[in-house]
């Protein structure tokens, strides 16, 4: 960076020079003001992203636990019969429900984007389940009572 862009910006080489002797992370800016990291292992956000991406080893983790879950999963399936199926229902919904939100945010990678397409995704699954809903309240799936056909 030229002094005279440091002049105009209102930012100094110090700063830069004394957040990099503390161990921080060391951020400058250049002509057009987009970050640059002055340390490879620097992990740098994309415009619009509020967390920075997992790391390969929070990745595996994450599969690993979506592998337990899965396992859990199967060995409940066996259980048929043998509990109330309402409660199998339910607990496999329950898992299921804790993978999709894994999968979610952590791949799809709701968790570092802005709020606004979290959102919208949440809007969009909502409206999705309400549509659901009302064709089976149409289709008279949930009268079992007398009268239902």
């Amino acid at each position: 960076m030229s002094d005279e862009n440091s002049a105009e910006n209102g930012s100094d080489t110090t700063d830069v020079e004394a957040a990099g002797a503390n161990g921080g992370a060391v951020m400058t800016r250049d002509a057009e003001s987009a970050d640059v990291a002055t340390r490879p292992d620097q992990v740098l956000m994309l415009p619009g992203e509020v967390k920075p991406h997992p790391t390969p080893r929070q990745y595996v983790l994450i599969a690993v636990v979506l592998v337990v879950i899965t396992g859990f999963e199967i060995g409940a399936s066996y259980l048929d019969g043998d509990i109330n199926s309402t409660l199998l229902i339910g607990l496999l919904a329950v898992m299921a429900a804790i993978k999709f939100v894994l999968v979610v945010s952590w791949y799809m990678h709701l968790r570092t984007d802005l709020k606004v397409f979290r959102r919208a995704f949440v809007v969009g699954l909502f409206l999705a389940g309400f549509v659901y809903m009302v064709a089976l309240t149409s289709l008279h799936l949930f009268n079992s009572g007398k009268g239902a056909r």
